[in-house]
């Protein structure tokens, strides 16, 4: 009896890749955007930017279409709002990862990925008195405001996890695994903005890991973006006044 399996000639065609869009909000204060966009773009994966301004008609009007959590970024597969959606930036890069696997959103070394992944999760999870005494703002320089004794804390603990993870594996190169970018370096930049803001002092080798994510082609062009943003976003200004 003849088996059913299709002749080679007759497969069927594979479907093409749904179009990628990101969804962000305001590069100047935007640091979860910001990482989810950096390692798309320093990883060369094509997708579509959707811009919605915090405090805007915009993001009134669509942002619960747009994003299931009303919070970006939003990585959604095929139409925004009718397609597939990953929300949370730590869910965007693993998704990510899934669709290209050959990008280098992770490093290829078992060990290095591990680390890699071990670093994103745990600052995901931590570091609260940094981010939250030091909100990224690239436009603005405030030297030697929010540095508390539980923000130096996290600068300390952090850095020291970058010391190690760079001496471990990143011999070759400026980057956290040595010469490739990866997500984790991806995660990591918007703390290197904002030691650039507040005028953070640091060793010379966390200094030059710093300098190294500021000079990325992609870091440089979202940068650029966000000296051109104009609006003034209260909560993300807690050592400014709103201009008249």
């Amino acid at each position: 009896m003849l088996g059913s399996k299709a002749h080679p000639l007759h497969r069927p065609a594979m479907r093409p890749a749904p179009p990628l869009t990101l969804v962000i909000t305001n590069k100047n204060y935007s640091s979860w955007s910001l990482r989810a966009w950096l390692a798309m773009t320093e990883a060369g994966i094509a997708f579509t930017e959707c811009m919605v301004k915090l405090h805007s008609a915009d993001w009134a009007d669509n942002i619960a279409t747009l994003s299931p959590t009303k919070l970006v970024p939003v990585l959604w597969e095929g139409e925004p709002g009718r397609g597939c959606a990953t929300f949370d930036t730590i869910a965007i890069v693993e998704r990510l990862h899934e669709l290209h696997p050959n990008a280098g959103l992770w490093p290829a070394d078992a060990a290095a990925r591990t680390r890699a992944r071990s670093l994103v999760a745990d600052f995901h999870a931590g570091c609260q008195a940094l981010r939250e005494a030091m909100p990224m703002n690239i436009r603005s320089s405030h030297p030697g405001k929010g540095m508390t004794p539980a923000v130096r804390a996290d600068i300390e603990r952090l850095t020291a996890l970058w010391r190690a993870t760079r001496a471990q594996f990143g011999a070759g190169g400026p980057f956290l695994f040595g010469s490739a970018y990866s997500a984790a370096d991806a995660y990591f930049t918007p703390v290197a903005s904002r030691f650039a803001t507040y005028g953070v002092e640091l060793d010379a080798d966390t200094r030059a890991y710093q300098q190294a994510l500021l000079a990325t082609p992609a870091m440089r062009a979202w940068a650029a973006a966000a000296l051109q943003e104009t609006e003034f976003v209260p909560e993300d200004e807690p050592y400014a006044t709103a201009p008249d």
